[in-house]
């Protein structure tokens, strides 16, 4: 492919390794994340939280209530050897509150020592900023896969892992005669991304020939549980375990993907009638049934 601006021409790049992709990834993380998000260099979450599985950092959205682990790629790898592994194991340490505890501590220690954090987090004014990591990390986090070209395995690899993902295709051309020393960047930024799946799943109206979200499904699961007396983390269990998931992926169902923290779902789950009213208000195409599913479920 080639790109033609003011008649010079820009051809495709190719990395030279996946440490000159990533510098390349870290250098644009805002606007690949957002201008809001801050990036966490993977040695110091390995020194703080002692979690020897590899990636290339942690990205916090800060106004999307969202984390990234960062994992850059080169498509002529071995993606199942380079990814599959790491984030299993990552996955089995962070089902540990002590993990996600260790996690929290080391994002809240990098910030006050780092002035530029400091000032982002300001901007954003939160209150609380412990508190605040604790309810982001709590949701489990997004797995950000930057790669220079898109393929067919990666995708197989994403539906094995047990974290949502979402794959970033970053290219870059360099200007004909001159090389790398002028370049051009081409790739979508994730909160694009995001609007358009957010827009599907819970906005527009769905063809009921594809049937509900599993996200509605699974938290119409666990709120009946809930509604019929089951502790919520029992109820994460019980569905995690219908589903052949981890509970980290209900946990995050229940949350982020309704735009909401762990402490509002709890809240909701108080008022069944309420809960009710927010899912309807989320997905009105599936009304008959939440009242279906919960109608008959027990009030607290």
């Amino acid at each position: 492919m080639v790109l033609v601006k003011d008649g010079v021409r820009y051809f495709l790049h190719e990395y030279v390794s996946e440490e000159e992709l990533a510098q390349m990834v870290i250098e644009h993380y805002k606007d690949i994340f957002g201008v809001d998000s801050l990036f966490f260099d993977p040695q110091t979450m390995k020194t703080q939280t002692r979690i020897e599985t590899r990636n290339d950092g942690v990205i916090l959205a800060l106004n999307q209530n969202r984390w990234y682990i960062l994992e850059v790629e080169l498509a002529k790898h071995p993606l199942h050897k380079h990814i599959i592994p790491q984030i299993t194991e990552f996955s089995i340490a962070y089902e540990e509150a002590a993990t996600r505890k260790k996690i929290v501590n080391t994002l809240y220690t990098a910030i006050r020592q780092d002035a530029f954090k400091a000032a982002t987090v300001q901007t954003q004014k939160i209150e609380d900023l412990h508190k605040s990591l604790t309810d982001q990390i709590d949701v489990q986090p997004t797995i950000a896969i930057v790669i220079d070209q898109k393929t067919s395995e990666l995708d197989s690899i994403c539906k094995k892992l047990p974290f949502p993902t979402q794959i970033i295709e970053f290219k870059t051309y360099a200007r004909e005669k001159i090389g790398i020393g002028v370049h051009i960047h081409e790739f979508l930024p994730v909160l694009e991304e995001k609007e358009q799946k957010e827009k599907i799943e819970g906005q527009q109206i769905t063809p009921s020939r594809e049937g509900p979200p599993q996200t509605l499904i699974q938290v119409l699961e666990v709120a009946r549980l809930v509604f019929d007396g089951a502790g919520l983390n029992k109820a994460f269990k019980e569905i995690a375990k219908q589903h052949t998931v981890h509970v980290s992926t209900v946990r995050d169902k229940c949350t982020r993907r309704l735009h909401i923290d762990t402490e509002r779902f709890k809240a909701l789950m108080q008022d069944k009638n309420l809960f009710m009213t927010f899912l309807k208000e989320r997905y009105p195409q599936h009304e008959n049934l939440i009242n279906e599913k919960l109608d008959n479920s027990l009030s607290r």
